[in-house]
């Protein structure tokens, strides 16, 4: 066939096209010849490691030929396997809850006396709550007997008297004649909004509370303080004490006048959170080295309309009070405070925690509306009836006391105030000057069970 230049173009055009056709045909081959080799040499060898040498060339033959030698070199294709996380897992263990215990408190019992148990109360003794115990028993349940062990059967039959244990108390006192009677009297005066009427009152009919000092020429000394214990005025003194003392009233009575009614008039601008306890505890801590004398007694008297709400317990302050004086019955509180709440009431409550601490010293409570005269010189005498009389720190069980002078005991010639707890001698049966003077009494430490 004649090639032309024409014919020659077309030729070579279909030639390489041919070419390039058969090379994918080939290139084709290779790629399958590659994936099914290595497993027919892994059939024909079973002992031959397929891949086990990743660093070496497998060869291919090209069956073209057009290789050099008929071999093609192939890149072997190293699969990396996927990294598994053998970690274990980490286990959180829960909480351990704890249940709070369970406390049952034990119902309180209540011993109801009979009505056919009277008559005053002696000690027995008993074998009672699991051991020897010591308890109370009516003489008529005793039958008016003074043996236990023949009235066993009325006193299980009447089963009125809670077991009680009794302690032996005794105090000694040394008669003084010669010594005028010392008191120390601190007032503590509401100062809130509500209370400038009886702040009014109070300076008014003073003349009734201290004329019967002066009559009996007591040494009293004076202070005053507010009911405001937010602030810094919490125990701090109002005027000066100096000039509220005996000493100055017998000086000039009426200038000593005119200084407590211009004192006792503390104010109106207190804050409303009355916390009297608080501040007459504030006053000891801040004035009672100067203020407070060692024989002398001590009367705090509370005027308020409104209930204290000191921060802490009743007892706190009565301990902190009977701490200032060497002996607790030394120590007397009385209060002018709301006991009972008025119809028309509008900022008034009842002053519990001021009569409370009044009922533990023996002391006096009056009502604050009531007139301020008759108050004043009630309030008074009772503090003055204390002077020639030796107050007991404790409550004497059934208000029984033995009295000895210079160690014999006397049966007559004093009397014994149950409320005030005090003793006082006849005016004629005064021991003489120097005398040792002990009261022996029984109190009550704690109640066992009933029998």
């Amino acid at each position: 066939m004649l090639i032309t230049k024409e014919n020659w173009k077309q030729t070579v055009f279909i030639t390489l096209l041919m070419l390039t056709f058969n090379a994918c045909k080939q290139s084709e081959f290779y790629d399958k010849s590659a994936l099914l080799e290595p497993a027919k040499s892994s059939e024909n060898n079973p002992g031959t490691d397929v891949g086990s040498n990743p660093g070496s060339v497998t060869t291919v033959t090209d069956p073209t030929g057009g290789n050099s030698g008929g071999l093609i070199p192939t890149t072997p294709v190293v699969v990396t396997p996927p990294v598994v996380d053998i970690t274990p897992p980490e286990v959180i263990a829960p909480p351990v809850v704890l249940s709070p215990p369970v406390i049952i408190t034990p119902p309180a019992v209540v011993v109801t006396p009979r009505s056919d148990c009277v008559g005053s109360w002696g000690t027995c003794t008993k074998t009672c709550g699991g051991g020897l115990q010591t308890f109370l028993i009516s003489s008529q349940a005793r039958g008016g007997g003074n043996s236990c062990a023949a009235n066993n059967g009325s006193t299980q039959a009447c089963n009125i008297q809670a077991c009680v244990n009794l302690a032996d108390k005794s105090e000694i006192f040394i008669q003084d004649s010669t010594r005028d009677g010392d008191v120390d009297i601190l007032w503590v005066i509401d100062d809130s909004g509500s209370m400038a009427d009886n702040q009014e009152a109070l300076a008014k009919n003073f003349n009734n509370f201290i004329n019967l000092f002066l009559d009996k020429k007591i040494d009293f000394k004076m202070a005053i303080t507010t009911t405001d214990g937010t602030s810094s005025r919490n125990g701090k003194m109002v005027g000066d004490s100096s000039k509220l003392t005996k000493v100055a009233a017998d000086a000039n009575k009426q200038v000593f006048i005119s200084n407590f009614s211009k004192w006792i008039k503390v104010g109106t601008s207190g804050s409303g959170i009355e916390q009297g306890l608080k501040c007459a505890s504030s006053f000891l801590d801040r004035y009672s080295t100067s203020f407070l004398r060692e024989d002398a007694y001590l009367a705090i008297v509370f005027l308020s309309d409104e209930e204290d709400q000191s921060d802490k317990k009743v007892s706190e302050y009565l301990a902190r009070f009977q701490a200032a004086k060497k002996s607790k019955g030394m120590v007397k509180a009385y209060s002018i405070v709301t006991t009972k709440m008025p119809k028309a009431a509008q900022w008034e409550t009842i002053g519990n925690r001021y009569m409370e601490v009044t009922k533990a010293t023996s002391g006096v409570s009056s009502e604050i509306t009531n007139d301020f005269s008759g108050t004043l010189k009630d309030m008074g005498g009772s503090i003055v009836n204390l002077i020639d009389r030796f107050a007991l720190a404790e409550v004497p069980v059934d208000n029984v006391i033995n009295v000895f002078v210079n160690n014999t005991q006397v049966d007559t010639g004093w009397t014994y105030d149950s409320i005030a707890h005090t003793l006082k001698f006849n005016a004629d049966s005064l021991p003489t000057e120097g005398s040792k003077i002990e009261v022996r009494y029984k109190v009550k430490v704690n109640v066992l069970g009933a029998i």
